[in-house]
């Protein structure tokens, strides 16, 4: 296709906080470009467990649940693992129990952009971002490229939504390397095993954890977040690293044991991203493009679905006030979950204080329930960091 001269808004990157905003957008009547640097299905390294409250925000966008659960699995749950100790993390919110979901997000990603299309947004794929527009401190457009050669195309709002790796935050200055946690990602599929029939594990090792968690056409997701030396990438070979963390959790060997693997490990590190802003003149950043942290929760689909309605909504708005808009709005929606989720990382990293922490979850069901219900999305996230939470977690 030939990219248009200008449009109103341009978003880059067609995943689930890319696609999820161009549908919104294009919904409203917007003129939006959706630009994708590779072509759907394609593969995504990704744990492809999504937490429950992704079903409230693909309403939103007018996705049909029957549609989007044709490449979902729903799951009760995890159970989380440390040693010889365990409890299992459910979801419920005031309406009763609620299911996480197990994607192939080969299809569900395509099935969001091919949404985005219908919603009005004009969709461009294999175009990659290479630079932004800027004109008197203002970003302005974009330079892309496709097959047929490099184009300008001037925007009102470009909207970065091209993930971990974003390069719209790169090329405007305010991506920051991460420093803690630092993580080396890998991911393959295996075949189904019986026991994991409708939820998942979750096994902390030594330094490095390994979920499994089922998804669509009787496959097991297998990701893993082990250390990644600070000078850089680990030297060792992705599959002699994998093929080690499994071994090193016998409890992860019994369950693959008989279980072949069905595609090629894909890595990616460090996982997480930092950013010193999400916002400014003429430009957001939404999903993992505006920072996230080692998902060791698994809320990242969720947080980039929510992000994106958040983006609309501040597009919506006065053209002066949207960066700031935006970037309270974030604060206000993310905020107490971040804070959850670094506590969390700060468990990890002391394996004595999360043996200890998961002993006291197992033995108090209440509890664990309040916990899985935060890192769910399915309540606020300040219940599971009350001083009562807190304190009927570490107490003897």
């Amino acid at each position: 296709m030939t990219l248009p001269s200008s449009c109103e808004i341009l978003v880059v990157g067609a995943g689930p906080a890319g696609s999820a905003l161009a549908t919104a957008l294009g919904r409203a009547g917007r003129d939006v470009l959706l630009v994708e640097a590779r072509r759907h299905p394609r593969t995504k390294t990704c744990a492809e467990y999504a937490s429950p409250r992704i079903a409230e925000e693909l309403a939103r966008l007018g996705s049909s649940a029957a549609e989007w659960q044709l490449s979902a699995v729903p799951l009760r749950g995890m159970q989380v693992i440390v040693g010889g100790e365990s409890f299992g993390l459910r979801y419920a919110d005031h309406g009763g129990e609620r299911a996480a979901w197990g994607l192939d997000r080969r299809a569900f990603d395509a099935r969001l952009a091919t949404q985005a299309g219908e919603a009005g947004a004009v969709v461009a794929e294999r175009v990659a971002f290479r630079r932004p527009l800027v004109a008197d401190g203002r970003v302005t457009g974009a330079v892309l490229h496709d097959s047929g050669g490099t184009h300008e195309v001037r925007a009102r709002w470009v909207v970065g939504a091209d993930g971990a790796r974003s390069r719209v935050a790169g090329s405007l200055g305010v991506s920051r390397r991460v420093l803690a946690p630092r993580r080396l990602g890998l991911v393959a599929r295996y075949e189904a095993v019986p026991e994991l029939d409708g939820h998942g594990e979750m096994h902390v090792g030594n330094g490095y954890y390994v979920g499994l968690a089922p998804v669509p056409s009787e496959q097991l997701n297998v990701g893993m977040a082990l250390p990644l030396p600070h000078g850089g990438t680990a030297r060792l070979p992705a599959q002699h690293r994998f093929e080690s963390a499994i071994a090193g959790l016998p409890a992860v060997s019994a369950r693959l044991r008989g279980s072949r693997r069905l595609t090629p490990i894909h890595g990616a590190a460090p996982i997480g991203h930092r950013v010193a802003r999400a916002a400014g003149d003429g430009w957001l950043l939404v999903g993992d493009a505006a920072g996230f942290i080692d998902p060791f929760t698994g809320e990242g689909i969720y947080r980039a679905l929510r992000s994106a309605r958040l983006a609309a909504e501040a597009l919506a708005g006065p053209d002066v006030d949207v960066a700031h808009d935006y970037v309270a709005a974030r604060r206000a929606a993310f905020a107490s979950k971040d804070a959850l989720t670094w506590l969390i990382q700060g468990m990890l990293a002391a394996p004595p204080l999360l043996s200890y922490a998961v002993r006291r979850l197992g033995a108090r069901p209440r509890l664990a329930e309040v916990l899985g219900g935060a890192l769910g999305d399915c309540r606020p996230a300040t219940d599971a960091l009350s001083p009562a939470a807190l304190i009927a977690m570490l107490r003897p």
